[in-house]
């Protein structure tokens, strides 16, 4: 009875390990086998829109341009140069995704909401020179035409944050040697400081896709503090620094047509829904006050703005700032707060106290500097 436990068990043992061999096996295949559906997916792609393409590059440039401007047109169900301008720092993630479980179908799939721009730029899909000259189109035209299309109104800002600043200057996103910093030269633009990242909870998500980027983190690699976050923040500064100035034209307001040129304006928005008093948040203040005063000396108009629903503080300071007297610091934590008027709260007047200081810092004769 004993061999024939013996016998059943290495008779079930080899068993095992077959089936373990041909479940490696089979992943195996099942992996390569979703890289060649993947890889044919993307060459069907591209060898269907060059088909149209090349016949496209070979019209004038200006039968060109209008296919371009065709391409970006505003209507009531889509705006492809909005959706440019919110996604294009995930144009690197895939078209398609798939599950490499042998349990599973084997099919690709696209996600039900794609977080990245039009197909109609990426070189994978239409080439490099159909891409570029379709990006060269919108740069052209982007931010002139302000009459709105239905119920949508055409864009008008260009929104970032912080963290992404160096790569909107500098990284050629597209791969076609256009940076979205020229592509937006002819829009408002709006920087968004987030201060809460520096709070427990939000700095270890950071802290999490830091790693995540940079591969697990080997022996006697250090992990990504605080200091590192403000000096990429810093970094990004100096970038935004280096933009050239530009004026805002337009050729129609809403109502129609109508030239107009003016300064461009740069908004550096601070937002901030936690530890008001008990973490100080001066270096990201200092940060943007770098930015403020960099920018202005270059010419642009820029505004900054405070916004925190949690102590209902909204505020937004335009040149005028620069001749409130001390009463009128006094008083406009009140008056300038778009949350309605109160008392002046304890975290109120603590951020108002913060802004004064490392912004609008007050000299002599109710005159102010900026640090």
């Amino acid at each position: 009875m004993l061999q024939q436990f013996k016998q059943d068990q290495t008779r079930t043992k080899n068993a095992l390990r077959q089936d373990i061999l041909y479940r490696e096996s089979h992943l195996a295949s099942v992996k390569s086998g979703g890289d060649n559906l993947l890889a044919a997916v993307h060459s069907y792609t591209h060898d269907a829109n060059m088909e149209i393409v090349t016949r496209v590059l070979q019209l004038p440039q200006e039968l060109r341009d209008d296919i371009y401007m065709h391409l970006w047109e505003l209507n009531d169900k889509h705006d492809p140069s909005r959706i440019l301008l919110y996604w294009w720092d995930s144009f690197d993630e895939p078209w398609f995704s798939r599950d490499d479980d042998p349990n599973k179908l084997r099919w690709l799939r696209t996600p039900l909401m794609t977080l990245r721009p039009p197909h109609f730029i990426d070189k994978c899909f239409v080439g490099p020179v159909f891409a570029k000259e379709a990006l060269k189109q919108l740069k052209d035209s982007v931010g002139k035409d302000l009459r709105p299309i239905g119920e949508r109104n055409p864009v008008a800002e260009c929104g970032l944050l912080d963290a992404s600043m160096d790569d909107f200057v500098e990284k050629d996103v597209f791969g076609v040697g256009i940076t979205v910093e020229e592509l937006v030269r002819n829009l408002d633009l709006r920087v968004n400081f987030q201060c809460d990242a520096l709070t427990d909870n939000e700095f270890a998500e950071i802290q999490k896709s830091k790693t995540h980027d940079r591969g697990s983190l080997g022996a006697g690699a250090t992990t990504y503090t605080r200091d590192d976050y403000l000096r990429d923040l810093g970094d990004g500064v100096a970038a935004l620094l280096n933009i050239p100035h530009t004026e805002r034209v337009t050729t129609h307001n809403e109502h129609g047509r109508h030239l107009n040129t003016r300064a461009r304006v740069i908004t550096l928005a601070i937002r901030q829904e936690d530890d008001f008093i008990w973490r100080d948040h001066s270096a990201i203040l200092k940060l943007v006050a770098r930015a403020y005063h960099g920018l202005r000396a270059k010419g642009f108009a820029v505004k900054v703005q405070y916004y925190s629903e949690e102590i209902e503080l909204k505020l937004l300071f335009e040149d005028d700032v620069w001749e409130w007297t001390s009463d009128d610091w006094d008083r406009n934590l009140i008056w300038k707060n778009t949350f309605g008027i109160g008392s002046g709260t304890s975290p109120q007047r603590y951020v108002w106290a913060q802004l004064q200081e490392h912004l609008f810092r007050r000299l002599d004769n109710d005159s102010l500097i900026g640090s």
